[in-house]
């Protein structure tokens, strides 16, 4: 009774510290609230499959299905990225079993077992600390299909070659440490791969940002120029054009002066800039979306009442701008209906922003993620993420819907 005892305390430690394997790959926001009653369940499954089975490839089998299904259930994202978390905790706990079995079990003998069972569990605690402090994940990047797949395979074969090696396949017990020890690190390197992955991908994707705003304040500079030529011309021509109003004016002509007067308005303003609220940061992100809506084609209409000063960084702001407008951009472009609606509102202390746009196509939802549908998905999930981040860092709200023909964003900045 008491050695029951002891494995079912060792047994649900070792289940919370795959849990927090699991969790180095998800946002706390994509907690579901069922969560910890899927672990519960897993480990009583865990329990009863070590009890009545044994330690075989069925009871190997039952607990990576075990474990799956709990975080199928209890996270939000990406099926790839549940799946990849299942099998590097599974992984972990199962090297650190075999090298714990091989050292303290000596053939049948069943007297170390309570040593190998601390052993594994406390070596397995020591792994999970050490690559959550050493390895940041960039958790809201999602990498393509086959990457995945690649490092999906990569611990699906180290589990294989360990339950293989630990069967018989080596008989000196020194070589058997050793090889166990080698899958370790290369579990271990694959952790580290992946997170210079996703380093690689979010550099990419700063860059593109950087570029994207050289190109913004590029257009706001020639916008501006050509506000500047537009009334230096104006004001070079204008008594030509005052001459030309007294002449009507004189004669009786007012329907004449009026038409005059609305031609020379209408020069005045095609020179202006779209949009000129006084915000340097804002002007510039919405006169490039402008500008590029009405290259393809496309009619964006805005509503802006904000003030020139507000509280909050030109960073955030543009990372909010930036990422939303340009995906509400590439939604457009397969769009028949091409439109987009941006209005910001400042009221009280809270900045209200609301991006409506067109799309044709389909939505590919992921609990509260949205997957892209762009051929190359290599570092996709980096611009929301990046907006929920500075939504976060305000005490903001964030809310996005869809109906068949448009896609809507919400959020509410406290500033």
């Amino acid at each position: 009774m008491i050695e029951l005892l002891f494995y079912l305390f060792l047994n649900a430690l070792r289940i919370y510290i795959m849990q927090r394997f699991v969790r180095l790959f998800f946002y706390k926001e994509t907690y579901r609230k069922c969560m910890p009653y899927c672990y519960l369940a897993y480990y009583v499954i865990n329990c009863t499959a070590y009890l009545f089975l044994g330690v075989d490839r069925l009871n190997l089998a039952v607990n990576i299905l075990g474990l799956l299904s709990a975080v199928l259930v209890s996270y939000e994202g990406n099926w790839k990225r549940k799946l990849l978390s299942v099998l590097a905790s599974v992984g972990m706990s199962l090297l650190t079993e075999n090298i714990a079995w091989v050292i303290f079990l000596k053939g049948k003998d069943r007297q170390m077992l309570e040593y190998a069972l601390f052993f594994s569990v406390f070596a397995l605690f020591l792994l999970e600390v050490i690559i959550e402090k050493t390895i940041k994940f960039r958790k809201g990047i999602e990498l393509s299909f086959y990457k995945d797949l690649f490092l999906i395979l990569v611990f699906m074969g180290n589990m294989f070659v360990a339950n293989v090696l630990i069967e018989g396949a080596y008989r000196n017990r020194l070589l058997l440490i050793l090889a166990l020890g080698v899958l370790l690190m290369v579990s271990i390197t694959v952790f580290y791969l992946y997170e210079k992955l996703l380093d690689d991908y979010a550099r990419r994707k700063e860059d593109e940002m950087y570029r994207m705003q050289l190109a913004m304040t590029q257009n706001q500079l020639e916008i501006m120029r050509g506000s500047n030529d537009v009334y230096r011309n104006m004001r070079h021509d204008m008594k030509h054009h005052t001459r030309m109003l007294f002449g009507y004016i004189e004669k009786g002509e007012g329907k004449k002066a009026i038409e005059y007067l609305e031609k020379m308005n209408d020069y005045i303003v095609a020179g202006r800039q779209y949009v000129d609220t006084g915000n340097e940061c804002i002007d510039c992100i919405l006169n490039y979306i402008i500008d590029e809506v009405n290259k393809m084609g496309g009619n964006i209409k805005t509503d802006i009442k904000i003030g020139e000063n507000l509280l909050i960084e030109d960073f955030d702001i543009n990372i909010i701008l930036s990422n939303l407008l340009l995906n509400a951009c590439e939604a457009i472009k397969k769009s028949e209906k091409k439109e987009i609606m941006v209005a910001l509102k400042y009221d009280r202390g809270a900045l209200k922003i609301r991006i409506h746009n067109t799309y044709t196509g389909t939505i590919i939802r992921n609990g509260d993620n949205f997957q892209s549908t762009k051929e190359n998905k290599d570092g996709h999930g980096m611009g929301l993420a990046n907006v929920r981040q500075a939504v976060d860092r305000y005490g903001g709200e964030m809310k996005t819907d869809y109906s068949e023909e448009e896609f809507y964003v919400g959020i509410l900045l406290y500033i």
